[in-house]
C-alpha cells in the first residue's frame, strides 16, 4: 500500500490526506455526540443519530462533487478529442499540399534542366 501511495501525485496525496483527516474528525465528532436529531425534509421528518446524518450528508456531498468532476472531465475529453480530429484533418490537408508542392518543384527542376 505504501508503494501505491508513493506513486500518487502530490495533488492526489493532498486529497487523500485531507479526506482521511476529515473522516477522522467526522468519526470522532460522531462518537462524542450520540444524540438523536430530527431532520425535517419537505414532506416528512426523520429521526436519526447525529453521526448518521453527518455521514449521509458527507457521502451525498462526495457523490455530487465527484459527479461534477466526472462531467467536467468528460466534456474536456470530448473537446480535446474534437480538437485532435481537427488537427489531424489539418495535417492531412497540409500533407497533400506538401506532396503537390514537391511535385511542382520536381517539374520545375526538370524544366530548368532542359
Amino acid at each position: 500500500m505504501l508503494k501505491k501511495f508513493n506513486e500518487l501525485s502530490l495533488k492526489d496525496k493532498a486529497y487523500l490526506i485531507g479526506g482521511l483527516s476529515l473522516l477522522v474528525i467526522v468519526i470522532s465528532f460522531g462518537l462524542l455526540n450520540r444524540q438523536t436529531v430530527t431532520v425535517s425534509l419537505v414532506f416528512t421528518q426523520l429521526s436519526a443519530p447525529l453521526i448518521l446524518v453527518i455521514f449521509t450528508c458527507l457521502v451525498i456531498g462526495i457523490i455530487a462533487g465527484s459527479a461534477i468532476g466526472i462531467s467536467y472531465h468528460h466534456n474536456k475529453t470530448q473537446d480535446l478529442r474534437s480538437r485532435i480530429a481537427e488537427a489531424e484533418a489539418n495535417i492531412n490537408i497540409k500533407d497533400r499540399e506538401l506532396v503537390q508542392y514537391e511535385e511542382q518543384v520536381q517539374q520545375l527542376k526538370q524544366e530548368a534542366k532542359q
